[in-house]
């Protein structure tokens, strides 16, 4: 009885010290799993029986494995992921915006009004000579073009970040559908052993953190190993169960505003709820093309499009009073032919709109600069626009070159600001991944320790058996 106690013994030995081998083994093949959280073998004594002399030892049994991931690490991560995101992508966004406009340089708009003003400052000192007048209106192709480019390609980048914002969305569905299957798998695993298998938390939470970089999240345990996710506190993974999110635009029908909505809908395509994403990569998105990006934005918050379009709009306004009531170099008799310097196809100038009239671009001598019939020296009107460059009243009590460095001066302080919340998550985030590291992450010099640990206790295990083997043979053979 004793001798088969002893290889009882052996044998539980043997297969707890392989398990923590086994443990161990996997830890380090892991060291480089994006997601992986390491695991330890956690052995106890077996219950004793009773001998001569007392209770006895009958061995050990490795009971269950130690998992070391923290939800605290896990939430406040996924939480800082959102941000860090939302400050990237908006970082990105305005170096964009900054590249756009080009300033300062020589074919910034800011320039390109300088040069307007000035060319129509010399041309009052000579408003006869044709040549000048058709310097100006290179000067006005010129600044109109920019306003074509600059207004062209801010649209090209909201429609960019339309496109952004759809894939975006059917990368969330699908992370969410990962991980109501994943659910699933958890509560299964749970159910065989009590224990969920933490190979399939470690991936979900993995696809957690890659959903919190699109977009906010809470998560709450559920069931069986399972999590609910909210996104703005609409439910979006209950246990085994996912929806489908999808982006619609929505079309303003009196002021014509185009804006992104994302809505949470059934299986037949009906909207059920709408989310307002606060953070995360998506969040960004649509607060540029709801708001940076839109022409038409109602919601007052900063749209450099519309900012661009107002200046435009403002200047023709302006300049088109002014000329309308002038005469050009042939023009003799009154009343004056009621000449506009730009004209536009919609009614309100915009910076894609705006154009040169056609009487004016084609022939400089129509150019009404005069303020009476039949005096090609005079100058009047010409002075009037050149003067509106110091104009305090142009635009919110604001000289153009004021107005349109305020403008830049409020991207530039919106893109250091994400500039500097990028910088200060990014600094958060490594810190909180460091600490998590050195909670869940495999050391390999300890996992190296761990390694002989269970390999020499294995061989005594052998030992154990092999000594109790040749005690069984010898007892054997003796008869007893």
């Amino acid at each position: 009885m004793g001798l088969m106690s002893s290889l009882e013994i052996g044998k539980r030995a043997l297969l707890a010290q392989r398990l923590g081998l086994d443990v161990t083994s996997n830890n380090i093949a892991n060291v480089n799993t994006p997601g992986y959280s390491r695991q330890q073998a956690i052995f106890s004594e077996t219950d004793p029986r009773f001998g001569k002399g007392g209770f006895l030892g009958t061995g050990v049994i490795a009971d269950k494995l130690r998992t070391f991931r923290e939800e605290y690490y896990d939430r406040e991560i996924r939480t800082t992921l959102s941000r860090k995101s939302l400050y990237a992508e908006d970082e990105l966004t305005f170096q964009r915006i900054e590249a756009i406009l080009a300033e300062p340089s020589e074919y910034g708009l800011n320039e390109e009004i300088s040069k307007f003003f000035n060319a129509f400052e010399e041309l009052s000192g000579n408003p006869q000579n044709v040549g000048l007048r058709d310097y100006v209106l290179g000067v006005s192709s010129s600044l109109v073009e920019r306003f074509h480019t600059t207004a062209q390609k801010l649209i090209d980048t909201r429609k960019e970040i339309g496109g952004k914002i759809s894939t975006n969305i059917d990368a969330i569905n699908k992370m969410l559908s990962d991980i109501s299957e994943l659910n699933g798998k958890v509560a299964n695993s749970k159910a065989m052993s009590s224990i969920e298998s933490q190979t399939l938390v470690d991936q979900r939470e993995l696809i957690l953190e890659n959903l919190s970089e699109l977009t906010g999240i809470n998560v709450t345990q559920g069931q069986n190993g399972m999590v609910n996710v909210f996104i703005n506190g609409i439910n979006v993974v209950t246990g085994t169960s996912n929806s489908t999110l999808k982006s619609n635009e929505v079309i303003n029908q009196t002021t014509g505003e185009r804006t992104i909505q994302i809505t949470k809908v059934d299986s037949q395509g009906n909207t059920m709820n709408v989310l307002n994403i606060q953070s995360g990569e998506l969040a960004s998105q649509i607060k540029h093309y709801n708001t940076t990006l839109d022409d038409k934005d109602t919601s007052g918050g900063f749209s450099a499009m519309k900012k661009l379009d107002e200046f435009a709009n403002a200047l023709a306004t302006k300049i088109n009073a002014m000329t309308i009531n002038g005469y050009g170099l042939d023009d003799t008799t009154a009343p004056p032919p009621g000449r506009t310097f730009f004209v536009n196809s919609s009614g309100t100038f915009t910076a894609s709109d705006i154009e040169i009239a056609s009487d004016i671009r084609n022939n400089p001598r129509n150019i009404p600069l005069s303020d009476a019939p039949g005096e090609p020296g005079n100058s009047t009107i010409a002075l009037q626009i050149a003067r509106l460059a110091n104009d305090s009243t142009f635009l919110d009590s604001s000289t153009p070159s004021e107005f349109y460095s305020g403008y830049l001066g409020k991207i530039g302080t919106l893109g250091n600001e994400a500039v500097n919340g990028n910088t200060t998550t990014t600094l958060i985030f490594q810190q909180l991944g460091n600490q998590r590291e050195s909670v869940i992450g495999v050391n390999l010099d300890e996992e190296g320790i761990n390694l002989i640990k269970y390999q020499k206790a294995f061989e005594a295990s052998s030992r154990i058996i092999n000594t109790t083997n040749d005690l069984l043979n010898t007892v054997i053979n003796l008869g007893l």
